[in-house]
């Protein structure tokens, strides 16, 4: 270890007493091959599947233990029957890394709401089989609405295992002006945190938490634009009525978290994430990354979203929560 990388180690936990959970970190493992095989284009920096690289990233920083999910766009326009293999695929290299460093990685599966029972199928045999310790669905299925009344069954079986659904946006049609390159790749940048703002509405209004009041739902990217919207402005009181909610708006927040994964914020990183936490909590707030994207093969990104929770001014208490309590809870890390 060279003498830079002692003294930033040594900086890194200088400044914590606590264990540091990446809880929003990707693994595409071997399942790249098959997503350009189904047709999707979807860029992933192959350097981060080796291991010895990505611990040593992990280290540098004090990073004691990434959470391992996949990106849902990868199953963006794969049919059913594809998506069922490929989801399976990463729960198995996500499960062969986590049985390898079990003290450094935890894994959440991945299912394809496209065909309810076969990801019932599979969320069975990930959490009783593979071990994993939550399940990862996309913000819509193919424009699929989250609050569909076909993905009950689903959802009862999350709340049987009493496991977090982590929501991580992906693509959808109907807006040209952000699609594809004449859309200058909006896409991710602007329409990934919308699709998370309606799934999150149409858990909400459509009476999902209020049929679920133990489910947990894990919002990559800090609850996408909600925590910035005019939602709570215009459903509250009769508005909430009206749609037949039992509860104000304010307990079905309860059920939502939020991750710190901020990339491409810029500069505003720290007021962005000091809005996230007046909305969420430190109860609400898990560390996040979105490691190995960003530049320097994910370095960036690991480096960007620590400091500002640093900065935050907040207490001890709350930031052992943010990085390690949180997380711990809502995976049962002992």
């Amino acid at each position: 270890m060279c003498a830079t990388t002692i003294i930033i180690f040594i900086f890194w936990i200088g400044l914590f007493s606590f264990m540091i959970i990446d809880f929003s970190a990707h693994y595409m493992g071997s399942v790249a091959k098959m997503v350009a095989a189904a047709g999707n284009q979807f860029w992933y920096p192959p350097e981060s599947d080796d291991v010895e690289k990505r611990l040593k990233i992990m280290g540098k920083y004090g990073v004691d233990m990434q959470v391992l999910s996949q990106a849902t766009p990868i199953l963006s326009g794969i049919g059913s029957r594809e998506a069922a293999e490929i989801c399976k695929a990463s729960n198995d290299s996500i499960h062969e890394l986590c049985e390898e460093y079990p003290d450094k990685f935890v894994g959440l599966a991945i299912v394809s709401l496209l065909d309810v029972e076969g990801a019932l199928e599979e969320l069975d045999r990930a959490v009783k089989d593979l071990g994993l310790r939550g399940v990862t669905i996309a913000t819509n299925q193919n424009g699929t609405g989250l609050d569909s009344p076909s993905y009950a069954p689903f959802y009862d079986r999350v709340t049987k295992y009493d496991i977090p659904i982590f929501l991580h946006p992906t693509n959808w049609s109907s807006y040209a002006l952000i699609e594809g390159v004449e859309g200058f790749g909006l896409m991710i940048i602007i329409g990934w945190p919308f699709d998370t703002t309606q799934a999150l509405c149409r858990l909400i209004f459509g009476k999902v938490l209020e049929n679920y009041p133990s489910l947990k739902i894990v919002t990559h990217h800090l609850g996408g634009f909600f925590p910035y919207s005019r939602v709570e402005t215009f459903f509250e009181g009769p508005s909430m009525e009206i749609l037949g909610l039992k509860k104000p708006l304010a307990e079905y927040l309860k059920q939502i978290y939020g991750d710190t994964a901020l990339s491409g914020m810029g500069k505003l990183r720290k007021e962005i994430l000091s809005c996230g936490y007046a909305f969420f909590g430190s109860q609400r707030i898990v560390f996040g990354t979105d490691y190995p994207f960003g530049a320097e093969s994910g370095e960036s990104f690991v480096r960007d979203n620590l400091k500002p929770i640093k900065d935050l001014k907040i207490s001890e208490e709350d930031k052992s929560r943010i990085f390690e309590k949180n997380a711990k809870r809502l995976l049962k890390i002992n």
